[in-house]
């Protein structure tokens, strides 16, 4: 099955380059505009918003995501759509087959089977209420719309189960759908006596989706006039399909990447409310307990949560069911880490009641409601109704043992300060969590008086075991003697977790006192051969006994173990919020270096494992050479200032975009969730220019001593490897051409949106397992990366020319590099120390910022992925311009920005033209209007000459050379401008662009037959022994000269009608206009088609 990491590629898709083959679209503001592809129309009708992803068109109701269109356009499934969209845009599509068993495989095909009918089926109600043929079918789209917008409803996938079962029935029949997959998904029920009935009859269907926006199940609501009919009901549960896992909403709220919190409400209705008004972070359980796999699928992609509780009453009871169901959920979501807050409605003036989607109707009216903790909130309700003394401490107890689980001390001592004043002091909280915490403690503990050696004696016991003289001795069952199972034991000193690669750290000490540090993986405790084997090869560790006794000893070690989590992937890590390196951990601005063994201990109150510099490791060179190399280590005590003066002193202005690229680098994650896009910084030169120094002297922010992977040699699994090693850090990749493999450049491209290649893990760490590319990428190279014009608009685009220095420059630029060889860690330290500064003011800076540089360009074309490239090192920059100190300012950096801009973006604008103007040659040659000899002609040629150059370009082989008539052909770019809407460049700017091109060998003349204006060579009559003789008239114009195989292979130009040897050239050369009438020269009529 295809991938859930291809899926989401899929899904983070721009939905406009999706659309791009389909239609035409145009701005208006924040939305895209075009001709519905679904059905004919004049005025464009079909509106895209970029913001969301979403389409809808608002005459024929349709809408959705980019894979929605693809279904309905091309009539696919949702697995077909995702395999379309991935190979129309260059997505590699990973299978996560093998690694299931054969019963896993045939479940997940069947899962794949029902999914597949409840797309068909989607189709049927969309349809059914788009569709307003017959009276129910209009009293469907009136409550639908009346309840939620058209394009709301065409977005979310909304349709109608019509009254009559039997349509729904003979649609099945029609498609063709197995009818055990329809009863298995509840579609289809059995009466008493036999007979089939569809389950979902008169009933607006909602779509249930799983976090990849496939469907499966529906809650139905019923709109017909049976009273007795339930209001909402559900699919049934099936393998797809489980209330207690399922979250409505999730679909969108997943793809919220800048949320800071979701929204919980109670159900389906609410959750579309929300939705409708904007708020996309909003989920709900389909039902009023949540589960902890609800609340542990949430935890994938947020940590704070915002209830908002029916407003309801209940007989004889406090609060209704709406407050209940809050009180219980909010507690959990508290216990399982979760922030949370809640917006209380006010109740209703009527029947008392209030929910959301009956109160909110606007984004105002959510922000209306006051927000508060959930401990407070829940603290004020308990107290409420609290009617004795005895009442009250129950409500502080319960209210205190929530408190223990709030990490956050600013959040704590908020709580604290608010319950305060709501009851009692703040002194009697305290002094209530502190009660708390050390009742929590004493559950966990033995509750023993007994010593340590005591203890472990008696646990060893429970399990059948005892130590003496370090063996581990199993007891013997009635009379048996005690058996001697190892001559060694085993200290457990850490269980590392990590889901893919789970392991455990032992000391292993034998009868001999020997001691050794082992990582065992868990394969290697489960099977008695792996575990012998290992264990021998440390020495003289032997196990005597099988697997049972080996089980009991795994039983007890594991009773005993601390926990550490593996750090799989160096720099910034989300979760966690720290910045790791090969030897340390830096938290809260301190570097936390790690123990012989690899822990760091003490951060958010766990305990870390970087196995790179451990001890376990120390004699095996070979692996995590990475981690090895990107250590922080204090040898340089260089400030920022001095080495950025030392920098751009070297470099020039080009090295202070470069640093602002770096600084970016620093918080691509604060950066990608605003822009949804990171460029590559690409440095170009001739070799000896000094950009590959700059990029690694940027690069020894990080590590140092390693030496740039080259692209020629590097396979696209390596280079992934490479740049997905670590978070937030800049990694160099070296000698870019443009002749490189298509997979590498494609590779390349997909960096900009964050994509890169995953794969299964095979390393021995694990460290490389996820391959999310999550980093900055500087891109060196002597070949300018404009033949693939997806790739230079991604990139950052800095030249460098100077190729000789002076005695002084080279001693600057030999200090600069023995200065990086030290490392310069300590000054990423100082820049991270300023993360909360740029986490809070980024988005407004950058937002500024690119509206005052659009206001610089607001009269010039500038293609716009270059433009937002730019942007980023500049508002970065700003961000931190008050707390860093570099020798150049904001107002500098701005100017060299737009020179930067205006230079890219006219090498692209260049690029883009002689592109433009090769596909018009040859479109005027497939249609007759460009004709070889006349215009143009191709001669094989050894060795090459052009006009005012002395010596002779010499080929191997006979090469193909491209000389085009510059008047003939100026004529035919000419008439094509003159008929042209567009704003293209003139001639001689062509030109200039054409010579400018690395195909463009020189101007030579040659011979080019003259043609009438309406397109026929021209002819001159002469006497030849008293016969009249037709003769082409020729002339020898300047021709420009281009290498035509370079052309081939750039443009896919093909304009070859013949190949002429050089004997037939000069041969041709000498009987010039003088061709027999009976010989059709190839592209002319022959004689005797014309009229003398």
């Amino acid at each position: 099955m295809i991938s859930e990491s291809t899926i989401n590629k899929v899904r983070n898709l721009a939905i406009e380059d999706i659309l791009q083959p389909y239609v035409r679209l145009s701005r208006k503001g924040s939305t895209l505009m075009g001709l519905c592809p679904f059905h004919s129309e004049r005025t464009g009708s079909f509106a895209v918003t970029p913001g969301k992803n979403l389409f809808h068109c608002f005459s024929c109701n349709r809408g959705g995501d980019g894979i929605t269109f693809i279904m309905e356009k091309e009539n696919l499934t949702f697995m077909e759509a995702v395999t379309f969209i991935a190979k129309n845009n260059g997505i590699p599509i990973e299978y996560s087959d093998e690694e299931r068993s054969e019963e896993e495989l045939v479940e997940a095909k069947h899962k794949e089977s029902l999914l597949i009918t409840l797309d068909h089926l989607q189709r049927f109600f969309v349809e059914n209420l788009r569709v307003a043929m017959m009276e129910e079918n209009q009293a469907a789209r009136e409550y639908a719309y009346g309840r939620w917008s058209e394009e709301f409803c065409s977005i979310a996938g909304i349709g109608f189960a019509p009254k009559d079962g039997n349509t729904f029935m003979e649609y099945c029949r029609t498609k063709g759908l197995n009818e055990e997959f329809l009863f298995e998904l509840g579609m289809l029920k059995r009466n008493e006596d036999g007979s089939i009935y569809a389950m979902f009859r008169q009933r607006i269907m909602i779509p249930i989706r799983n976090r990849w926006g496939r469907i499966i199940a529906y809650t139905a609501r019923y709109i017909g006039n049976n009273e007795k009919a339930p209001k909402y009901i559900n699919s049934s549960t099936s393998i797809i399909y489980s209330k207690g896992e399922t979250l409505f909403g999730i679909d969108r709220a997943s793809r919220q990447r800048d949320a800071d919190y979701y929204i919980i409400v109670e159900g389906a209705p609410d959750v579309l409310r929300m939705q409708s008004v904007g708020f996309d972070n909003t989920v709900a359980a389909l039902g009023t307990a949540w589960t902890d796999s609800q609340f542990d699928q949430l935890k994938k992609f947020i940590t704070s949560l915002c209830f908002i509780p029916d407003s309801d009453t209940a007989e004889g009871k406090p609060y209704g069911a709406g407050f209940e169901a809050v009180m219980t959920n909010g507690a959990s979501a508290i216990k399982k880490g979760f922030h949370v807050t809640v917006r209380e409605l006010p109740f209703a003036e009527q029947n008392g009641k209030n929910d959301a989607d009956s109160y909110i109707h606007c984004k105002e009216d959510y922000s209306s409601l006051k927000e508060k903790h959930f401990i407070v909130w829940l603290a004020q309700k308990r107290f409420c109704i609290a009617d004795s003394l005895m009442e009250e401490r129950k409500c502080v107890a319960e209210i205190a043992d929530l408190l223990r689980y709030v990490k956050d001390q600013l959040v704590f001592d908020q709580c604290i300060e608010q319950l305060g004043k709501l009851h009692g002091k703040v002194k009697l909280w305290r002094d209530a969590v502190t009660q708390a915490r050390g009742e929590a403690r004493k559950k966990q503990g033995h509750g023993s008086s007994m010593n340590e050696m005591q203890r472990e004696a008696e646990l060893l016991r429970q399990f059948g075991l005892f130590v003496r003289e370090n063996c581990y001795y199993a007891i013997g069952e009635k009379d048996e003697e005690p058996a001697r199972i190892s001559n060694f034991i085993m200290e457990p000193l850490f269980h590392i977790e990590d889901e893919n690669n789970a392991t455990r750290i032992f000391r292993m000490r034998n009868m001999y006192d020997v001691c050794r540090v082992i990582e065992l993986k868990e394969s290697e405790l489960c099977s008695l051969s792996n575990f012998q084997q290992k264990a021998g090869s440390l020495g003289n560790y032997v196990w005597l006994a099988k697997i049972d006794k080996l089980n009991r000893v795994k039983e007890y070690l594991y009773s005993k173990t601390d926990t550490a989590e593996r750090i799989r992937k160096l720099g910034w890590n989300a979760s966690e919020e720290f910045f790791a390196f090969g030897n340390g951990i830096l938290y809260g601005g301190t570097f936390k270096n790690v123990d012989d063994l690899g822990i760091v201990r003490g951060v958010n109150g766990k305990a870390f494992y970087i196995p790179a510099t451990s001890k376990i490791y120390l004699h095996n060179p070979e692996i995590f050479q990475f981690e090895r190399l990107m250590v922080h280590e204090n040898r340089n005590g260089v400030k920022l200032y001095d080495f950025a003066s030392r920098l751009v002193g070297v470099f020039g202005e080009n090295a202070s975009i470069a640093l602002c690229y770096l600084l970016a680098t620093l918080f691509r994650d604060i950066i990608f969730r605003r822009t949804r896009h990171f460029p590559i910084l690409n440095l170009f030169g001739e070799k000896g220019t000094g950009k590959t120094t700059l990029a690694t002297s940027l690069q020894s922010f990080f590590l140092h001593g390693i030496d740039p992977p080259n692209l020629g040699v590097t396979s696209v699994p390596a280079m992934n490897d490479r740049v997905s090693q670590a978070v937030n850090t800049l990694v160099v990749v070296d000698e870019y051409k443009n002749d490189l493999d298509i997979r590498k450049i494609a590779y390349l491209k997909g960096l900009w949106g964050g994509g890169g290649q995953t794969k299964k893990n095979t390393n021995t760490d694990g460290m490389a397992a996820q391959t999310i590319v999550s980093t900055g990428v500087a891109l060196c190279g002597q070949d300018k990366p404009t033949q693939d014009m997806a790739l230079y608009t991604r990139v950052i685009f800095l030249a460098f020319s100077k190729t000789s220095f002076n005695q002084v420059e080279k001693r600057n630029y030999e200090d600069l590099v023995a200065l990086c060889n030290m490392g310069l860690t300590h000054l990423t330290i100082e820049i991270l120390s300023h993360r909360e500064l740029f986490e809070k003011n980024f988005p407004e800076i950058y937002s500024i910022t690119k509206r005052e540089l659009a206001t610089k360009f607001e009269n010039e074309s500038i293609h716009d992925r270059i433009f937002g490239n730019w942007v980023i090192p500049l508002a970065a920059y700003r961000t931190l311009e008050t707390v860093l100190d570099v020798p150049f300012s904001y107002a500098d950096l701005f100017e060299t920005a737009v020179k930067g801009i205006r230079s890219q973006n006219e090498l692209a604008q260049e690029s883009s033209e002689v592109a433009d103007f090769w596909s018009m040659l040859q479109g005027f040659q497939t249609s007759g209007k460009c004709v070889d000899k006349a215009h143009y002609r191709i001669r094989y040629m050894k060795s090459f000459r052009p006009i005012s150059v002395k010596e002779d370009i010499e080929f191997k082989e006979a090469r193909p050379i491209l000389y085009l008539n510059m008047a003939a052909v100026a004529s035919l770019f000419n008439s094509r401008n003159m008929n042209a809407t567009a704003n293209r460049s003139n001639w001689s700017t062509i030109m200039s662009y054409l010579k400018s091109h690395s195909s463009f060998l020189g101007l030579k003349q040659d011979r080019f037959t003259i043609l009438l204006p309406s397109g026929l060579p021209d002819y001159s009559f002469e006497m030849v022994n008293n016969e009249q003789v037709k003769k082409v008239k020729v002339n020898r114009p300047k021709a420009l000269c281009f290498d035509y195989l370079q052309l081939k292979e750039a443009f896919g130009l093909e304009l070859e009608t013949e190949i002429i040897s050089d004997k037939q050239e000069v041969m041709e050369d000498n009987l010039t206009g003088q061709e027999p009438s009976n010989v059709q020269i190839q592209g002319f009529p022959s004689q005797r088609d014309l009229p003398l």
